[in-house]
């Protein structure tokens, strides 16, 4: 529902102000991240970014989308209603989309609190705060563990064990114990989006965790994720999109194109 009513909001934006919708000029599939390039008048392309999760694409297919060689041609307002889809590549390229016409609108008005303080400083984590990470987040882990050892990851992969000995791992939510649950700040990786399972991993928590959803999978429009009860949406703006879409092309991700782009923090408002 986060993804299917953010779409609205944006087709809702789009309608009231009578802006032009952008058209897509260039889709790239890369292993790490899909990246799809819109065009809007008066502007520079806009470039909206998903995680290509290995899991998604296991196809043994020589083609894996049905649609390759004509997804520029297709209307933009198909592919962003691959949102809606079950988790797919589909539903990859169409997030992507989601978010470059977010940076679309963005452009033209930002009426959102953007943290202006380093995320660590405005946090004050302490070594007495526990904190929980679905994904392994593997930079934000390294920095947090400066700060605190109560620490647990929530991800399925079985290596992580051994590379992150001193660290608990549990494969699901299910797993952790009450005193977890009660953790003082939640990071949840963007591209629990597209196995569609962040909505259940937001009702898993109580009200008074500090919840931040982030990586480039969520730089859309933070609407609804404040409504869901997200306090931070972190996400990233492109500014060199002909240096992403190289790194994209040649199997890069966040670690090589995060010097082409600005992140960004956005932070409910307490009325939200």
């Amino acid at each position: 529902m986060i993804l299917e009513k953010t779409l609205e909001l944006v087709k809702q934006i789009y309608k009231y102000h009578k802006i032009v919708a952008p058209k897509i000029t260039n889709v790239i599939v890369g292993l790490g991240y899909t990246g799809v390039e819109v065009s809007a008048y008066c502007y520079e392309p806009f470039l909206g970014l998903a995680q290509t999760l290995p899991s998604i694409v296991k196809t043994t297919d020589c083609s894996k989308i049905d649609y390759a060689g004509n997804l520029t041609k297709l209307p933009i307002t198909e592919i962003l209603g691959w949102v809606n889809e079950k988790p797919s590549l589909k539903k990859i390229i169409g997030i992507a989309t989601l978010n470059a016409v977010s940076q679309h609108i963005l452009q033209i008005e930002n009426p959102y609190r953007e943290l202006e303080s380093d995320l660590f400083e405005f946090l004050k984590i302490s070594q007495n705060t526990r904190i929980i990470f679905i994904g392994n987040i593997k930079p934000l882990v390294k920095t947090v563990r400066k700060f605190t050892e109560l620490i647990t990851i929530v991800d399925d992969n079985l290596f992580l064990k051994k590379e992150l000995n001193n660290i608990p791992v549990k494969k699901s939510i299910n797993e952790l114990n009450k005193e977890e649950i009660r953790a003082n700040i939640i990071f949840c990786s963007g591209s629990s989006l597209i196995i569609d399972s962040l909505e259940d991993i937001i009702h898993s928590f109580q009200k008074n965790n500090f919840f931040i959803v982030l990586g480039p999978t969520v730089s859309f429009l933070p609407d609804i994720l404040f409504d869901y009860g997200v306090d931070i949406v972190g996400g990233i703006k492109i500014i060199d999109t002909k240096s992403t879409i190289q790194v994209l092309q040649e199997a890069g991700g966040t670690k090589l194109f995060k010097e082409y782009g600005k992140k960004y923090n956005f932070i409910r408002n307490k009325k939200n």
